[in-house]
């Protein structure tokens, strides 16, 4: 086959072609070896910038929530107008020593009614679970009879229809996660007893900042610990949560200095601070329970 000067033409412009549409393709990677984007400005970004910029979203979205602001606290109980004091006429308090000077102020001036306490020196979730009926440290019931049933029987007897519970300083040194499950069990034999019984949750109150009794496991940190651990557990069991310690409490997370009614561990209140506790109480009413 004969070869003349315009097929030869025709093949070396073809060829040349051919080179020029393979070559750029190389310059238009991006040379980190990485894909590139655009963004909503049209700016070129690398998933490296694109991932940075989600991180940093997200953490703000974290932060502040889906509409920019902190999360509210649906838990707690929020403050309303007062309640009459026979509101709590039908209502049962178990606590520790603590409780027992709100139970001797309620006595004084019936602040909360008719309120029936199961409040006894010493008392915690977990030696209720294990104390059989007629030990002392359980709380007399009815008052005056000598008679000392267990902390569920009692609440059944009483008829009460909503019980309020502040225990954990007297076992909180053992380990939150053990005492908090305790306080749960508790509950739940109580609900056995009582069923459709509404539960409310009050936060134990902190000690003074100066308090002989506070050491490496019993202190305000453990408490508010407990306190937070049994908020989330509210939430879960659908309990109320009575933030009664805000109440009493000071700027440094301690018991103010002005409701503290014993010097020698900086727990027990005086009636100012039983008073501010009783008035909490009074405008922190579920508003379902109304």
């Amino acid at each position: 086959m004969k070869w003349n000067r315009w097929t030869i033409a025709v093949l070396t412009l073809s060829l040349l072609l051919a080179l020029a549409a393979c070559g750029p393709a190389q310059d238009a990677a991006d040379p980190t070896g990485e894909d590139s984007t655009t963004n909503q400005t049209g700016e070129t970004t690398s998933p490296e910038d694109t991932q940075t910029t989600q991180e940093n979203q997200d953490g703000q979205d974290g932060q502040n929530g889906q509409n920019g602001e902190e999360a509210a606290d649906t838990v707690s109980v929020p403050e309303s107008a007062p309640v009459d004091a026979d509101w709590f006429d039908d209502a049962a308090f178990v606590g520790d020593s603590v409780s027992v000077t709100l139970a001797n102020y309620n006595s004084s001036y019936g602040t909360l009614g008719k309120a029936k306490f199961f409040c006894s020196v010493s008392l915690s979730q977990t030696n209720a679970l294990s104390y059989q009926a007629g030990n002392e440290r359980l709380p007399e019931y009815p008052a005056g009879s000598g008679q000392h049933p267990r902390i569920e029987d009692g609440i059944a007897a009483s008829g009460a229809k909503k019980v309020y519970l502040m225990l954990g300083m007297n076992c909180i040194a053992s380990g939150v996660d053990r005492v908090s499950q305790d306080l749960v069990t508790l509950v739940s034999k109580i609900q056995e007893k009582s069923p459709g019984i509404a539960v409310l949750i009050e936060s134990v109150t902190p000690m003074t900042a100066d308090s002989p009794r506070a050491d490496g496991s019993l202190n305000n940190f453990t408490i508010q610990e407990f306190n937070e651990k049994m908020k989330a557990i509210c939430q879960e069991k659908q309990w109320y949560y009575v933030n009664v310690a805000e109440a009493v409490t000071g700027d440094a997370g301690a018991l103010k200095a002005e409701y503290s009614g014993d010097k020698a561990m900086g727990i027990h209140f005086n009636y100012d601070g039983a008073a501010a506790w009783a008035n909490y109480l009074l405008t922190h009413v579920p508003e379902a329970l109304k």
